[in-house]
């Protein structure tokens, strides 16, 4: 049966979506049972993913691979991508949980569709679609549900974790609505392996990748560092960051921003299964609520 480019894009970000919930699981394995620090694996995990992305897509075709750098108003998008959206995302998520906690730094981050769905509105003149509201309604009390099972006590949140919080749903939401230009112009993968990787003085770029990795002193093997660790990382990178960010923002480009990130809100629902499987982890009332309420966003936005 011959998918339709809807029902392609939706299941891509399905995709990408569980790879991001495998990457959760593997991460909490790497900083609450190996207790290596966050910003060690945060900065590895971008640049090793760049790396390895830029060296294929070198060998591949590497005229394609540089073909952004010819056009000046995609070299500023690029930027743009790199900067204030997946590094601001992923770097301000992890201190959004230093300065709060998981729960709230996840709830606070999936504000990120509401702020792509009211971004598209003023931009197209537009009111939500009852669907959409209903679909994003859905969807964050979903994410509510699973991150605090409504035990909100644990929620005290200080000043400086919803600032964080806040840049890191901006961070989400930037990165899906940047990417949508440069990936249906030049591909998924070439856009990604910029955003992850480096900057180059001669072309006056900064990006994400090398400036994390060297700014934070990360180029060392951490103290204890075992096999499963190395197994660990290599998920992360090989899984949770190219394979996921690939399959994401493919399927973005086939469905759009709004839709793709209420799709995305199945992460949760993902890390609770795989920390179930590999970590042995357990779940309740409020997880199978949370996870139904978020499959029902989904359902309701494949409804033409």
């Amino acid at each position: 049966m011959k998918l339709s480019t809807v029902q392609k894009g939706a299941l891509l970000t399905i995709l990408g979506a569980t790879c991001w919930g495998i990457s959760g699981v593997l991460g909490e394995y790497l900083l609450n049972v190996s207790k290596i620090n966050s910003m060690w694996v945060i900065s590895t995990r971008m640049f090793y993913a760049g790396l390895i992305l830029i060296t294929l897509l070198f060998f591949k075709d590497k005229t394609d691979l540089f073909r952004v750098f010819k056009n000046k108003k995609d070299i500023i998008r690029l930027i743009n991508f790199s900067f204030f959206g997946l590094l601001i995302c992923q770097g301000t998520y992890f201190l959004a949980i230093k300065y709060t906690n998981a729960g709230m730094a996840t709830v606070i981050q999936f504000t990120g569709p509401v702020m792509i769905m009211a971004f598209y509105c003023i931009v197209n003149k537009r009111a939500p679609l009852p669907r959409e509201v209903i679909a994003i309604t859905a969807a964050l009390f979903g994410v509510v549900l699973m991150a605090t099972h409504l035990d909100f006590s644990k929620l005290n949140i200080s000043s400086v974790g919803l600032f964080w919080g806040i840049l890191s749903a901006i961070g989400l939401a930037s990165y899906n609505i940047s990417s949508l230009h440069l990936t249906a112009k030049y591909g998924v993968m070439p856009i990604i392996a910029w955003g992850l990787l480096i900057s180059t003085i001669a072309w006056g770029l900064l990006i994400s990748g090398i400036v994390i990795y060297f700014g934070t002193g990360s180029y060392y093997v951490p103290q204890g560092f075992s096999y499963i660790d190395f197994l660990c990382i290599s998920g992360i990178i090989l899984i949770g960051t190219i394979a996921s960010f690939s399959l994401y923002l493919e399927g973005v480009r086939l469905i759009g921003a709004v839709k793709g990130s209420i799709i995305g809100c199945l992460e949760p629902i993902a890390a609770i299964v795989f920390s179930f499987l590999l970590l042995g982890s357990t779940f309740g009332i409020f997880d199978i609520l949370g996870a139904a309420f978020i499959l029902l966003a989904v359902i309701v936005l494949s409804k033409r």
